[in-house]
């Protein structure tokens, strides 16, 4: 049984072309928010940033983690705000990043409400993921079926990297991230197998 990690530095991309279409990449639209890891345990949910800070406090809403809470979890994600359009708007959420003031944190939630974007399984219930391959990681986390109202783990795509940079642009989003299926997660690391 491996222990639960306490404290991760999240692993990084690099930046660079899209890679070769050749079946060994999947593809996933870069999230503009707060990179966050998520600690799960038993219903209690701990956020921290890429700087390792507690930001817990600061999204209330992201603390039911759904039928999720009766496990023991760390997820890697994004906490995003998003616009009436329904796209990540990073400008919206630094209306929340830094406050807080109870009352504030509180009435903020309604005004400008968070969803946390899970890309990435990398520890359950006494199994450490992170040396598992990506494609293995991803078919475990869609397997948890995440069910909490604001916590969600949209689809990746294997292969499909130029239509998904193409609509990634079309609706004005970041870009997208291309991961190496057999590429294990690296703590603290940029790593070639994810490509910015």
């Amino acid at each position: 049984m491996d222990p639960m990690p306490e404290r991760l530095v999240p692993m990084l991309a690099k930046a660079g072309p899209l890679p070769k279409d050749d079946g060994r990449w999947a593809h996933e639209v870069k999230w503009d928010g707060v990179r966050a890891i998520a600690y799960v345990d038993g219903g209690d949910v701990r956020l921290c940033a890429r700087s390792l800070r507690d930001i817990t406090r600061h999204y209330p809403e992201l603390l039911d983690p759904g039928s999720l809470g009766a496990r023991r979890a760390v997820l890697d994600g994004e906490v995003v705000a998003l616009d009436d359009g329904a796209r990540p708007d990073f400008q919206l959420l630094q209306r929340r990043m830094h406050v807080t003031d109870e009352r504030s944190i509180a009435r903020l939630r309604t005004e400008v409400p968070v969803v946390f974007v899970v890309f990435d399984l990398l520890w359950l219930d006494g199994r450490d993921h992170m040396r598992d391959r990506y494609d293995e990681r991803r078919e475990a986390l869609a397997g948890l079926e995440l069910d909490a109202p604001c916590w969600t783990a949209p689809a990746h795509h294997v292969g499909q990297g130029e239509a998904l940079l193409a609509a990634s642009r079309e609706r004005g989003l970041e870009g997208i991230v291309a991961k190496r299926l057999d590429c294990s997660y690296t703590p603290g690391r940029r790593s070639g197998g994810w490509i910015k």
